[in-house]
């Protein structure tokens, strides 16, 4: 939240209020608490900040944190509103001493007030009991509790970075909520309910050794966040270095990765899908990294007959090294296809309709898009309204005509036409690919054979 945009910080606002107004209504609706609650409050609210000391750094900014376990347990021992101001007391002092910025403070204490008070309403609603009393029959509320501590939680994260960076909410939370994080989550429940059950059973004075435990834990979950942060870097590395052999080509494996994300969406894929056809648009001219490429990746004038064949090339050569790579070989069909036709005039294979994998299908219509819209030696980029009306006259040669007829929609085109006008304004250069087709035509077909 470095640029913070006025809609952040009224989302922040309308979360820091919402905090304050669920621990106004849990103040009034719950039972006073005991002596035994601001005791279980206080000491879970002290695990909680030492948690947030260990904070980690999560792959696409921000941060973690397992302050979770304690602010559940506390939620299972002593379902108060003492357990809802803790948690935001915890984390507002821990987040103050890690020097974040004030918005960020603001936003995590008041997330994780809704959420654990939401825990806390679900728990108690559902027959919940101080676990003291209850003993391992609390389970079932438990789990719900917990479920809606996390549900609620991955929506206000979504929400903030949708609002913040203008992303598509549902593609947020499917991050947030997805993949390896919810594998992690889900171990925490014995984790979480072991330790509120250890405060009961063996008091707070040996229950809190149990702390030691929570730097293993937190271990885990930092090593996970590391490992995906080091392949994400190593991925837009690799792309780096495909592009600084031309030049001319800078930021056009992003351009097309992005816009990519539009039209798998216009096709109907669902989040994860896009996340791969993503990850594949990235990768789609990474065969061009070979050394045979170099010169004529430089070459300042037209190919020969020759050194066309070896570009045409390139989309073989980089399916080869996708392959390579175990987490990646869903994505060979999309590499080695995205200049495969529609109508079977395409290359490596000529392969014609539904024979062409649909993430090569999705990608073709991205790398095309891209080559329309930026400046070429012999044309200015075109309009959206000109790219729009080649991808209709393309349909059923060039492309698919069914996903052609999705992305053209009134709806759909206005989302990609937006994100060409931001990428002509964006810190990734537009610079002119140079040309290393042997025509100047500017049909769609041609442009193709381009990028």
């Amino acid at each position: 939240m470095s640029d913070v945009t006025i809609q952040t910080k009224w989302f922040v606002g309308s979360v820091a209020l919402a905090a304050l107004a669920v621990t106004l209504v849990l103040g009034r609706a719950l039972p006073p608490m005991s002596p035994d609650d601001v005791e279980a409050a206080v000491f879970f609210a002290l695990a909680a900040l030492v948690a947030s000391s260990l904070a980690y750094r999560l792959p696409r900014g921000g941060f973690g944190n397992i302050a979770f376990i304690p602010l559940l347990s506390g939620v299972a021992v002593a379902p108060s509103v003492g357990a809802v101001i803790g948690a935001g007391v915890a984390v507002l002092v821990g987040e103050y001493f890690l020097r974040r910025e004030p918005i960020r403070v603001l936003f995590n204490a008041s997330q994780l007030t809704i959420a654990v008070g939401l825990a806390v309403l679900v728990y108690r609603s559902s027959g919940g009991e101080a676990l003291e009393y209850a003993g391992i029959g609390n389970l079932a509320p438990f789990v719900a509790a917990f479920a809606t501590f996390f549900v609620s939680n991955a929506v206000m994260f979504a929400g903030v970075v949708s609002v913040s960076s203008r992303e598509r909410f549902s593609e947020v939370l499917a991050r947030a909520a997805g993949g390896a994080a919810l594998v992690y989550d889900l171990i925490g429940i014995p984790l979480v309910f072991g330790f509120a059950y250890a405060y009961v059973r063996i008091g707070w004075v040996w229950s809190g050794a149990l702390l030691i435990p929570l730097l293993a834990i937190r271990q885990m979950y930092k090593v996970n966040r590391e490992l995906q942060t080091v392949n994400e870097d190593l991925l837009q590395l690799m792309v780096a270095a495909i592009e600084a052999r031309d030049p001319y080509t800078s930021g056009h494996s992003q351009r097309v990765a992005e816009y990519s994300k539009i039209v798998a969406r216009a096709a109907g894929l669902g989040p994860r899908a896009t996340e791969r056809v993503h990850t594949a648009a990235l990768l789609h001219d990474v065969g061009k990294i070979h050394e045979e490429f170099a010169p004529i990746l430089r070459k300042p004038g037209r190919l020969s007959d020759a050194e066309f064949a070896i570009m045409k090339s390139h989309s073989e050569k980089g399916a080869a090294l996708v392959g390579r790579v175990t987490q990646f070989e869903d994505l060979v069909p999309a590499v080695r296809g995205h200049h495969e036709a529609w109508n079977g005039s395409g290359y490596p294979g000529q392969l014609a309709g539904e024979k062409i994998d649909l993430w090569a299908r999705i990608i073709a219509f991205a790398d095309t898009i891209d080559a329309m819209t930026t400046d070429r030696p012999y044309r200015e980029a075109l309009s959206t309204d000109s790219v729009r009306a080649e991808v209709i006259r393309e349909a059923g040669r060039q492309f698919d005509p069914r996903i052609a007829t999705a992305l053209t929609s009134d709806s759909r085109w206005a989302e990609m036409a937006n994100a060409i006008r931001e990428y002509r304004h964006s810190h990734i250069p537009q610079t002119a690919e140079r040309s290393v087709s042997r025509h100047s035509s500017a049909d769609a077909g041609s442009e193709q054979a381009l990028v």
